[in-house]
């Protein structure tokens, strides 16, 4: 009787690592380089990240949930939004005197900044994996 060649074990697709596009490693390389700290971690993060999410989701949607818990992860990780956060608490705590009120828009302004940052560096990974896909 004939032995039955061994299958090999494929792994599930989510245990494979992808490569990210070319254009993106060129622009993380870029961001090593750069005075803007913690941007090429984030572009790493959101360029694997968009690897699995784009075929499965779509164009990216900042209204996804997971997706916008990852975006606010990597705010946090590299961008210091918990840090933005605290300083407008702080900032908050004296909202009654109007000296303080600076001091709120300001940390107020931080905070939006941050989001912002890690909102475009997502768009921007996504949007050069989506070019690598076609």
């Amino acid at each position: 009787m004939a032995r039955r060649p061994q299958r090999t074990r494929v792994l599930p697709l989510s245990n494979l690592p992808l490569p990210l596009p070319r254009a993106l490693l060129r622009l993380i390389e870029a961001a090593k380089h750069s005075e803007s700290e913690g941007v090429s971690p984030a572009l790493r993060e959101f360029g694997t990240a968009a690897l699995w999410t784009l075929p499965a989701r779509g164009v990216f949607v900042v209204d996804d949930n997971a997706t916008g818990l990852l975006i606010r992860r990597v705010a946090e990780d590299y961008f210091g939004l918990v840090q933005a956060h605290r300083r407008l608490q702080e900032a908050l705590a004296v909202v009654e005197e109007f000296s303080g009120r600076d001091a709120i828009e300001s940390a107020h302004n931080q905070v939006q900044g941050v989001m912002e940052d890690a909102h475009f560096y997502a768009g921007l990974a996504f949007g050069i994996t989506l070019t690598d896909f076609s």
